[in-house]
């Protein structure tokens, strides 16, 4: 072959390169649609799903959302299920025939196996932003993570309901979530309180006004349906008297320590003695105060949560009542365990969605004379479910916990506690740690995501697109 032919060969050759390379190659600015994309899901501190109800996990933006699908957990093995129990054939990957950067949000929900609405998301329980995972990572947390982290709580085991004023007779048996104090004031009584009935007085005057002559028909049922008069002033303090319409003649006592704080202030409940006084007598009297400071828990009805109070005891008998359902993390650290008296008697103060506000129910207190607050005084139980003494019996070596959790609006039993523990604290070793003038006994927090070791679950969620 010539030199001229074998030059003609060659360009012959890089031009038929040249068009298989340019004619199979778009430009880098024309994108090829997605038409399916895969999760992996790295999971931290996930409880098994609860007997009778699974995970789902979904992707949503602002008009459409669509399911990865169904799942199981379980946290001992951290294996993946269906939810029929089986171990799940693709392990911790999903897949979706769309484009997942179609949506904006991507979380778990929790869902009942007879899943009333299959084709809505149930209780929200893990969520973030779709985001690239290589511009930021994208890691599932409950909702309002960062507020929930720096709220806090405190409880006390006083009992109101039986009209012992700061007495100890039933210390042990109440258990309510805001700080207690017995305090002691005076008003000037020019109604005689302990015989008035349900008259409808309501009128305002300035701060540390004695209360004389209060004239003045008004309509409280804005403010409450029990009759009320109050001192107010709108730079300072607020009280609200109201009095009750039973035997005791209580007369609850509502004062906001800072009128233009958005706190509700403290619930103080009064006892007026059943005898008279003359027109213009100060009346001094003995009163139990509960108070909050800003513990600053997220409402969360709008994710389908609540919160809920508990005390495990081994002072109840727990063949009874109800056991709890730990936590995804372990419950013993060395010696100390995180969860005293986990194998006693479970029992229930009742759902909450403002910390500030009362619990759904009382059904054991013996009246109505109630703090504000979420709790419970375990006075009616029969004697057979709680020991003598209450939850703190006399002597030391006493073991228990009370703690927060947060349940899904569809949880299956009440039974028992959804695992997702937010507060916790020991029960007090001493009846003299739970009686006295003053009672607060600070909650220790649970619900972090850095640790590993304990805290709320987190799911790294690494994406692929096809």
């Amino acid at each position: 072959m010539s030199n001229r032919l074998k030059q003609w060969v060659v360009i012959f050759f890089f031009a038929l390169i040249s068009i298989i390379y340019w004619g199979c190659t778009q430009p880098s600015d024309v994108l090829v649609p997605i038409s399916s994309s895969e999760v992996t899901l790295a999971p931290q501190l996930l409880p098994s799903n609860f007997p009778g109800m699974h995970y789902e996990l979904w992707v949503a933006n602002a008009t459409d959302s669509a399911s990865f699908g169904k799942f199981g957990y379980d946290s001992q093995t951290k294996q993946f299920l269906e939810t029929s129990g089986a171990v799940r054939a693709n392990g911790n990957r999903f897949n979706l025939d769309d484009n997942i950067y179609r949506f904006t949000k991507i979380f778990v929900s929790v869902e009942e196996n007879a899943d009333p609405d299959p084709s809505s998301p149930g209780p929200i329980m893990l969520i973030d932003d779709v985001t690239i995972p290589s511009n930021a990572s994208v890691d599932l947390v409950f909702p309002l993570d960062e507020l929930l982290w720096e709220a806090t709580s405190r409880y006390n085991m006083e009992t109101t309901s039986d009209s012992d004023i700061g007495g100890y007779n039933f210390d042990g048996y109440g258990l309510w979530f805001a700080s207690y104090q017995r305090l002691n004031d005076s008003i000037q009584d020019t109604l005689s309180l302990d015989s008035f009935w349900l008259d409808s007085i309501y009128e305002e005057f300035s701060r540390d006004t004695n209360i004389v002559n209060l004239i003045g028909i008004a309509d409280v049922n804005d403010i409450d349906s029990t009759p009320i008069f109050s001192v107010n002033s709108s730079i300072d303090t607020t009280r609200f008297f109201g009095v009750d319409s039973y035997t005791h003649k209580v007369v609850r006592y509502n004062r906001i320590v800072q009128y233009d704080s958005a706190d509700a202030g403290d619930s103080i409940l009064i006892t007026i003695p059943s005898f008279d006084y003359s027109v213009g007598l100060m009346r001094r009297f003995v009163y139990d105060e509960f108070t909050q400071d800003s513990f600053a828990l997220p409402d969360y009805t709008s994710y389908g949560w609540k919160y809920k109070g508990w005390v495990v005891s081994p002072y109840v008998n727990s063949a009874l009542v109800g056991n709890i359902t730990p936590p995804a993390w372990s419950t013993n650290t060395f010696s100390d365990s995180l969860i005293p008296g986990i194998n006693g008697g479970l029992l229930t103060t009742g759902t909450f969605s403002r910390i500030n506000n009362p619990d759904d129910t009382n059904p054991y207190a013996q009246s109505n004379r109630l703090p504000q607050f979420p709790g419970e005084d375990f006075l009616l139980f029969p004697s057979s479910w709680i020991g003598a003494g209450g939850l703190v019996p006399n002597g030391s070596g006493n073991s228990g916990t009370v703690f927060i959790t947060l349940e899904p609006n569809n949880f299956v039993t009440d039974t028992t506690n959804f695992p997702l523990i937010a507060f916790t604290a020991h029960v007090p070793n001493s009846r003299a740690d739970i009686t006295g003038d003053e009672v607060i006994i600070n909650m220790r927090n649970r619900t972090q995501t850095v640790d590993p070791r304990i805290g709320f679950p987190r799911i790294r969620v690494n994406i692929t697109t096809f």
